[in-house]
């Protein structure tokens, strides 16, 4: 059913008090720099709570409970108010604020909505991936979505270059309790730039468009692992110690991988994990740490349809071992792009252009699903991926997101890939057999935190 969706209104949101003027260049770090240009979007869903009977004016009350407090948490996150600069090497604080549009589903209920969900149309762009925003772009952009129940979804976009999820979870726990009147602020901590200086030249990094992105159609589904489906594949891994729920996920999902790569004409496959840095370090760094934080961990296997995962998360575990402290020192200083340079040599030994490689990342326990701004907590958190099936052929970015479901005990993966890749990896009888795919979210309206 065509959906109905009025701007009511669009604003820029402003620090509540201007930022110093020695921070009017927030420059990027070199992990800032090495990360490919793409979006991070987002959405968070609230349904109603408050049995109100004027839908309209709970939306007023929101709207300005929600700007307040957006305002107040730009003071410590000033970057996100600023814009980027035109040869994309810092962003200026200028204060011009993030952009905030309330938008209105007219004739529709939250309900209906999840029911068919469109992620895509709750946000206040598009996301395409590949392209840095030009000069005087917004790095953070919010579209708050109203429906006729008084339920609300909020819908995010940041700029990788200049946030990761970490940082993303950050601003978002912080919005939240300035919402509630919290006089416990989260404090970003803005060391990345000095431990891991700007370098005027960088290489294409590993990862980037040339070696993962292709022309073609790509199709998303969802893939949910409750806890019985856990415990199942960990049941099938005696060989390997302890093996987390992400670690048995993970494997499970190269396999089937491994199997539409093997058809599509390619020998061997990479998995590409992503790590957090800030709990790598030896102490680690604050969590606060604000901007990327990212290290690529590949793991390399012939494609094998009959492939045990155990073995896969052995090999997942070797890759991971190698981002140590060790590895993070050689990235600090002047000295830097040496390190990365050395680093690249130590981990990427396998790798090759006949290589299939399939980024995978994980914001498990990042406490998404606690982000309250004062009428309760959310029923779902999503990606806002879509499928390019219908349109034109596009860019094609096989890839992987692992999120909690909403009790945290379970795992709902995104999986975006090629058409001709999800047409195999999607009918894995293994896979098939064990996680529920493209469940309604509506289930979550029925039990209540």
């Amino acid at each position: 059913m065509e959906r109905e969706i009025k701007i009511i209104s669009s604003a820029n949101v402003k620090p509540s008090s201007p930022t110093p003027r020695n921070l009017r260049h927030y420059k990027f770090s070199m992990l800032d720099q090495i990360f490919p240009p793409t979006a991070l979007a987002l959405a968070l869903y609230y349904p109603n709570t408050t049995q109100i009977n004027d839908p309209d004016s709970f939306a007023s009350q929101i709207m300005q409970q929600l700007t307040r407090s957006l305002s107040v948490i730009l003071t410590r996150f000033y970057p996100l108010a600023g814009r980027a600069s035109g040869e994309g090497e810092f962003i200026d604080c200028n204060d011009a604020g993030v952009p905030f549009t309330v938008a209105r589903f007219s004739g529709h209920e939250l309900s209906e909505h999840l029911a068919d969900p469109r992620p895509d149309l709750l946000l206040p762009c598009g996301t395409d991936w590949g392209t840095d925003p030009g000069p005087d772009s917004a790095v953070a952009l919010i579209q708050v979505n109203c429906f006729d129940c008084g339920g609300v979804a909020i819908g995010a976009v940041f700029w990788h270059k200049v946030v990761d999820a970490s940082t993303v979870s950050a601003i978002l726990r912080s919005w939240g309790a300035a919402a509630r009147g919290s006089k416990e602020p989260v404090c970003p901590n803005y060391i990345a730039q000095y431990m891991f200086p700007q370098k005027e030249e960088m290489p294409v990094p590993l990862g980037s468009t040339t070696d993962i992105a292709k022309t073609g159609k790509s199709v998303v589904r969802r893939y949910i692992f409750d806890t019985s489906a856990i415990s199942s594949l960990r049941s099938k891994l005696s060989s390997v110690k302890l093996p987390s729920r992400v670690e048995v996920v993970s494997a499970l999902l190269w396999k089937c991988f491994m199997s539409a790569s093997l058809v599509n004409g390619k020998s061997t496959s990479l998995l590409a994990q992503t790590l957090d840095l800030r709990r790598r370090a030896q102490p680690p760094f604050p969590p606060e740490c604000f901007g990327n934080f990212l290290a690529l961990a590949p793991a390399t296997s012939t494609n094998d349809e009959n492939a045990e995962l155990g073995d896969l998360v052995k090999k997942m575990r070797d890759s991971i071992t190698k981002i140590d402290d060790d590895y993070i020192n050689r990235m600090r200083g002047d000295e830097g792009l040496m390190g990365y340079y050395e680093n690249l040599r130590l981990m990427w030994t396998e790798y090759s252009q006949e290589v299939d490689i399939l980024p995978i990342s994980s914001v498990c326990g990042h406490g998404v699903y606690d982000i309250d701004f004062g009428w309760g907590k959310p029923v779902w958190s999503s990606r806002c991926e879509t499928s390019n099936i219908d349109s034109e052929m596009g860019l094609v970015w096989n890839r992987i997101w692992l999120t909690d479901t909403r009790f945290g005990d379970g795992i709902e993966a995104w999986v975006i890939l090629e058409d001709k890749y999800m047409s195999v990896f999607d009918q894995v009888e293994e896979l098939r057999a064990i996680a529920s795919v493209d469940p309604s979210p509506t289930l979550y309206l029925r039990s209540r935190f």
